[in-house]
């Protein structure tokens, strides 16, 4: 069984680069914040009948040692910048051969964080949206995915932690996830929780909620003292309210699996809406254990 928790992981491209600048930045800042090391991961997907280590006499022999040297140049990129920025952080590379989603599950099997980019998008473009390797990720792995959108939004350095809570099993998850990170960065939490009532009428259903979002976090209010947290009930579709909500936040933190509201929320449209409109990176914790 493979150890957790050894390191952050960053996984970089060569298809949209601009991408690699704030996930390498985002990363290596949670990685300093943990006190773990950098591991910069670049997966390379080969063509059908060259092998990753052709030999002189294989007709693409050249063309593969240019192919693996912008890999390795990609990785050296972002190693340089992360240790500019953090020099004292340990940065490690890797060139892996093979498709990002599975090249980055075998990574987050020992990972205590793995950070992607995600392309913010607006109008038209955003509506026909596909499922990349972040959604692939979701709810596959032991350990949290944190998605990091580009342009990188500039947001205050006591900008709150966010997080999406609804009293299941899987927003319980990520208030643990959520309370860890406000403490790693000495910053405030906002707890919102996000409802569409139907048989009720709001004013009941609110308070209701807020008994339950009171609950869920009492025992992290007692784990981490120094904490400052406040709580918001919001009316409306989940997706539309916690990006909102999390406008000039440090994160969003959301579950993989919910209920009621959240259900299918990052499995679906509206997952693919929250990842791509949010300002701020979106962090989706584990989905917990089956019992």
């Amino acid at each position: 069984m493979s150890q957790t928790n050894v390191n952050v992981v960053a996984g970089v491209s060569t298809v949209r680069q601009n991408l690699n600048g704030p996930v390498i930045d985002w990363a290596a800042a949670e990685a300093a914040a943990r006190g773990l090391p950098l591991h910069v991961v670049h997966a390379q997907e080969w063509p059908r009948g060259v092998p990753p280590q052709p030999g002189p006499e294989h007709p693409a022999h050249l063309w593969a040692q240019h192919f693996r040297a912008g890999g390795e140049q990609v990785l050296d990129t972002a190693r340089r910048a992360a240790s500019a920025r953090w020099p004292g952080l340990t940065v490690t590379t890797e060139l892996a051969a093979g498709r990002p989603t599975p090249v980055l599950l075998e990574s987050g099997e020992s990972a205590a964080l793995i950070v992607l980019g995600a392309r913010r998008l607006t109008g038209v473009e955003g509506a026909f949206a596909g499922r990349g390797k972040g959604h692939a990720l979701l709810g596959h792995l032991p350990c949290p995915v944190a998605l990091v959108p580009e342009p990188a939004a500039s947001v205050p350095d006591d900008a709150p932690v966010v997080v999406g809570v609804d009293g299941s099993p899987s927003s319980t998850a990520a208030v643990d996830l959520a309370f860890a990170e406000a403490d790693a960065a000495k910053t405030a939490l906002v707890a919102v929780a996000v409802r569409n009532p139907r048989d009720y009428a709001w004013a009941e259903y609110r308070e209701d909620t807020e008994v339950l979002v009171s609950e869920q976090l009492a025992g992290h209010r007692r784990r981490y003292p120094d904490t400052e947290v406040r709580q918001e009930i919001l009316r409306g579709d989940p997706a539309l309210m916690l990006a909102s909500a999390s406008h000039n936040a440090r994160c969003l933190v959301v579950g993989s699996r919910g209920r009621g509201g959240f259900r299918g929320l990052l499995l679906g449209s509206t997952g693919r809406a929250l990842i791509h409109h949010t300002d701020c990176p979106l962090l989706v914790a584990p989905r917990p254990p089956q019992t």
